[in-house]
Formats: C-alpha cells, structure tokens, sequence
C-alpha cells in the first residue's frame, strides 16, 4: 500500500470514530452541557487559585 493508501486508511478510521462519536452524543444528550460545565468550572477554580493573594 503506498502513502495516498495509509493516508485513505487513516481517513476510514478517523471517520468511524467521528461518527461513533457523534452516535453517542445523540444518545446521550447531557454530556455535552456536563462537559462544558465541568471544563468551566475547572477553569474558574485553576483562575481563582493563581489570584489567590500569597
């Protein structure tokens, strides 16, 4: 297989996961919102602690 046949491999399989990604987001449609509040969350918390008076 030369290099265009792995880059269209590596394609195929990006595609799959892309796609069972997006299955699992639309079966379980509060991961998304639960995610982005955590992340958040998270990033108040990593800002408050480097504000942190010493």
């Amino acid at each position: 297989m030369g290099v265009a046949g792995w880059r269209f491999a590596h394609m195929k399989k990006t595609l799959r996961v892309r796609a069972a990604l997006v299955g699992l987001l639309e079966e379980l449609p509060f991961i998304c919102p639960v995610v982005i509040a955590i992340g958040s969350l998270t990033m108040i918390v990593i800002k408050l602690c480097k504000d942190w008076p010493q």
